[in-house]
């Protein structure tokens, strides 16, 4: 019985013992409608109701804290449903960096709810963004080698 590797190209294909069974895998080119749909909704229900609560503690009004949090909603929902429906299009590098761009832009954006300067919030949303890239690049990198 061959031994089971962390190392890319050390797995063996054959039917190991798991759970899942090697028919249960979803092959690189398919696609599930719901998994499109789900991670950039809830992606951005989050960002939505935390640019809510953020805007209304640092002095927005009702109307202008929920429109403010609806416009951020439908703006990360939009670019996080591109991001994860033409994934398998990109290179590792650049969805890496894709993702990183959308949670640093993400993040920096909620910065600069809380009324700190600009060099500030671009900062932090420079280096979520980094680490997310980072960490996506690692993820992207071992799951397809």
């Amino acid at each position: 019985m061959p031994t089971h590797s962390m190392l890319p190209g050390r797995h063996h294909a054959h039917e190991g013992p798991g759970p899942v069974p090697r028919t249960g895998y979803v092959r690189h080119g398919e696609r599930t409608a719901r998994s499109e749909w789900a991670v950039p909704v809830a992606g951005g229900v989050v960002l939505g109701l935390y640019t809510v609560f953020l805007a209304h503690e640092n002095g927005f009004s009702e109307l202008s804290g929920w429109l403010l949090g609806l416009v951020a909603a439908l703006a990360s929902t939009a670019l996080g449903y591109v991001l994860v429906r033409e994934r398998h299009r990109m290179m590792i590098e650049a969805r890496a960096v894709a993702f990183g761009a959308l949670f640093g832009a993400s993040m920096g954006f909620l910065r600069s709810l809380v009324q700190v300067s600009v060099l500030r919030a671009a900062g932090t949303g420079l280096v979520f963004g980094l680490c997310m890239a980072v960490v996506a690049y690692y993820v992207f990198y071992w799951h397809e080698r």
